[in-house]
C-alpha cells in the first residue's frame, strides 16, 4: 500500500529553541551587522566589506549551533534516504523551473531582474575567493536554513501552513533584498525580489516533504554553488 504523504514536521523546535531563535532573527537580519560596524567605529578598526562579511557569518554560525544544537544533530536523511534525494531533486526541479518563468514574463513585460545581492557577492570573491566560496556555499545555507525554514517555517508551520509559507518567504526574500531599498530605483528593487520567492518556496517544502532541515540546507548549498560557479566565471 502506497504510503500517505504527511505535511508534518519529524524534528521540530522545543519551546527554548524557539524563544531564544525568535529573540536572535532581528539581530539577524539587521541589528548585528550595524553593532559589528558601530563597534570597529568605535574601536578604531579598519573593516573592510569582507571583513564584515566574515565577522558577522562566524557570529552567526555560532549562535545557531549553540541556540539550535539539539535540532541540527537530527538525522542527516531524516525518516528515508530515498525521500530525501526526492525530496532534494523535485526542489531543484520547481527552483530553477520557477525561476525561468519569472525571468520570461518579466523579459517579456520588457523588464530586467537585477540582483543587486549577486552584485555585492561578485564584488566581494574578488576580494576573497575561497572565503567567500566558503561563506556562500557552507555557512549561509547552514544558517538561513535553520533561521527561516526551521525557525519562522517551522515554530508557525503547526499553527498555519499557508502562514509558515507566507512568511518565511517574506523573510526570505527581505533579507537578501532590504538593504537595497533606498539605494536603487524601488521599482528594481521590488523586480529583484522575485526570485526569491520561488526559492523560498521551493526550499520551504524541501524540508516539509522530507522532514529534516539538512535536506533544504543541502538544497540551499547546490543552488549558491551553481550560482557562485556563475559569478566566477562571469
Amino acid at each position: 500500500m502506497a504510503r500517505k504523504p504527511s505535511h508534518s514536521l519529524q524534528c521540530g523546535l522545543t519551546k527554548a529553541e524557539t524563544i531564544a531563535g525568535w529573540c536572535y532573527l532581528p539581530f539577524y537580519l539587521v541589528l548585528l551587522s550595524v553593532i559589528i560596524q558601530y563597534a570597529c567605529s568605535w574601536l578604531s578598526i579598519p573593516l573592510t566589506e569582507l571583513t564584515l562579511n566574515i565577522v558577522y557569518f562566524v557570529i552567526n554560525l555560532t549562535v545557531v549551533l549553540i541556540i539550535f544544537r539539539r535540532f541540527l544533530r537530527q538525522r542527516f536523511f531524516g525518516g528515508s534516504f530515498w525521500l530525501f534525494v526526492q525530496a532534494v531533486i523535485l526542489g531543484f526541479v520547481l527552483y530553477y523551473a520557477s525561476t525561468y518563468a519569472i525571468d520570461l514574463i518579466v523579459n517579456l513585460l520588457g523588464g530586467t531582474l537585477t540582483l543587486y545581492n549577486n552584485d555585492t557577492v561578485a564584488g566581494l570573491v574578488d576580494a576573497g575567493y575561497y572565503v567567500m566560496m566558503f561563506i556562500t556555499i557552507i555557512l549561509a545555507p547552514i544558517i538561513e536554513e535553520t533561521l527561516v525554514r526551521g525557525l519562522v517555517f517551522g515554530s508557525i508551520h503547526g499553527v498555519s501552513r499557508l502562514m509558515a509559507y507566507i512568511l518565511s518567504c517574506i523573510i526570505f526574500t527581505l533579507m537578501h533584498s532590504w538593504q537595497y531599498f533606498g539605494a536603487y530605483p524601488l521599482g528594481s528593487v521590488l523586480l529583484s525580489c522575485l526570485p526569491y520567492i520561488p526559492a523560498s518556496i521551493a526550499l520551504a517544502w524541501v524540508y516539509e516533504k522530507s522532514g529534516t532541515i539538512w535536506a533544504s540546507i543541502t538544497l540551499h548549498a547546490l543552488i549558491n554553488a551553481i550560482s557562485f560557479g556563475v559569478l566566477s566565471l562571469g
